[in-house]
């Protein structure tokens, strides 16, 4: 059991299938043709091996050369009876890459965390010459395309889709007692309510529940959205990614210098961990832009403004810098050394700065198609700003529980990945204030940018 034992298993008839009709597929040229698709070469190769696995054991002659298994390198290829049947493993991590004749069928492994489009515009019409099938498993990733897709199948009246939801304690080769799907809501349920002390085991087995002990581990650690998305199959809201507005299609773009536009500057202190310097222009809209970035460890102060100055990432029209308000040695070296003056207000809950970046990651003009010129979000980011890009995807929520002092610890973001993210929300809290600084009147704002006959806030 399990969605890559299923994937994989979906193609082995396929094989038996296809060597009943090679002669006649080799006579006109053709061959039967499946994928197997996943956000990563990693994703695919799980279904790939299983596949892989089953036709040896079958003793189904491989084609060599033609048949490679190689994930390391992205060579992950079957070739049976001629090239009469092929498996080919592809990463959607460059869609337009998954070009290619028609298929006669499709796994999409992991498919919740692909972008619809890989399945809309590139997989879905290679199906269509030989009407061809696509299995998507994942564990599911808020309510998003896939979930969608499920929803079809579930409609008795679509009769060109099924689906079907399994929580991971139903496979007895992983968990060998059994466990009752209402007595995991009770449990989940007692826990909402406070009547569980840390000893959730012993409460298990005083109301006679009947759950796997590792399934009650599970519950122990995980938060109720991380155990219900990952553990149960459910389509809860997000869970896990902090910027989960973030898109890389939307947000990211390449982005030119405009010497008409203010320049500011973002900055999260490190050593061990890197030093960040965000270079950014405000546009007349107040749209921001990412342009350049600096992502360094071991370095001092010193040597962190010195390597601004060799990068040229300190342009005449630049000002003002936001910082950590927590380090305000390294502050005042690299405004002496750079000439610039540190904005102040950037300091406040990590919280609030999250929430400003996300109204800022938020598209505008929702009525319009989606990738129309005038419907985009108020923050992108330049494409070469690669650790800016990588940790606003990898940003998360702790996904285990946490306490102080019995109670639950507030929602923060881990430690982790975090070092850009930080350094935008300085600039955003001390140029723009936040949402709850401007609401409590912390922070008044005054505009910073002129343009025709608007003043723009």
């Amino acid at each position: 059991m399990g969605k890559s034992e299923i994937g994989g298993h979906e193609l082995v008839p396929e094989a038996i299938l296809t060597h009943s009709h090679k002669d006649r597929l080799r006579r006109g040229g053709k061959r039967r043709e499946f994928w197997i698709v996943g956000p990563e070469y990693s994703d695919s190769e799980k279904e790939f091996r299983v596949l892989y696995n089953s036709l040896s054991r079958l003793e189904i002659p491989f084609d060599r050369p033609g048949t490679y298994n190689d994930p390391i390198a992205g060579n992950l290829h079957i070739s049976c009876f001629g090239g009469t049947y092929q498996v080919h493993g592809k990463s959607a991590k460059y869609p337009e890459t998954l070009v290619g004749e028609g298929l006669h069928g499709v796994i999409l492994a992991e498919a919740a965390k692909l972008k619809e489009r890989v399945w809309t515009k590139f997989i879905r019409p290679t199906l269509a010459d030989y009407k061809g099938w696509s299995l998507h498993s994942s564990t599911p990733e808020g309510k998003n395309w896939f979930y969608q897709n499920w929803q079809r199948g579930i409609d008795p009246n679509n009769r060109d889709w099924a689906s079907w939801r399994t929580p991971s304690w139903v496979n007895p080769f992983v968990y060998k007692q059994p466990t009752l799907d209402v007595d995991v809501e009770l449990l989940q349920q007692a826990m909402s309510d406070g009547l569980v002390d840390t000893d959730i085991v012993a409460y298990a087995i005083a109301k006679g529940l009947m759950i796997d002990e590792e399934i009650l581990a599970l519950l122990s650690d995980l938060t109720a959205e991380a155990f219900n998305q990952e553990i149960g199959a459910d389509f809860t809201e997000f869970v896990g990614r902090v910027f989960k507005e973030f898109d890389e299609e939307v947000h990211v773009a390449d982005l030119q210098f405009n010497p008409a536009w203010p320049t500011f500057a973002a900055v999260d202190y490190g050593f061990t961990n890197p030093n960040v310097w965000l270079l950014l222009q405000i546009g007349p809209w107040n749209e921001v832009h990412v342009l350049d970035e600096i992502y360094e460890r071991n370095l001092t102060a010193p040597e962190f403004a010195e390597l601004i100055k060799s990068r040229a990432l300190c342009p005449p029209s630049l000002r003002v810098f936001y910082a950590d308000p927590a380090d305000p040695g390294s502050t005042k070296i690299l405004s002496e050394t750079l000439g610039l003056r540190a904005g102040g207000g950037t300091g406040g809950e990590v919280t609030h700065r999250i929430d400003a970046i996300r109204r800022a990651l938020k598209e505008s003009n929702l009525h319009l198609e989606p990738g129309h010129i005038d419907r985009k979000p108020q923050l992108r980011i330049d494409r070469k700003c690669v650790n800016c890009i990588y940790e606003f995807q990898e940003y998360r929520y702790p996904e285990k529980r946490e306490t102080v002092r019995g109670d639950e610890a507030p929602e923060k973001p881990m430690k982790k990945d975090d070092h850009t993210p930080e350094a935008l929300g300085r600039f955003f809290a001390g140029h723009f204030g936040t949402p709850q600084q401007t609401r409590s009147g912390i922070t008044k704002h005054k505009p910073r940018f002129v343009s025709g006959r608007k003043r723009l806030a």
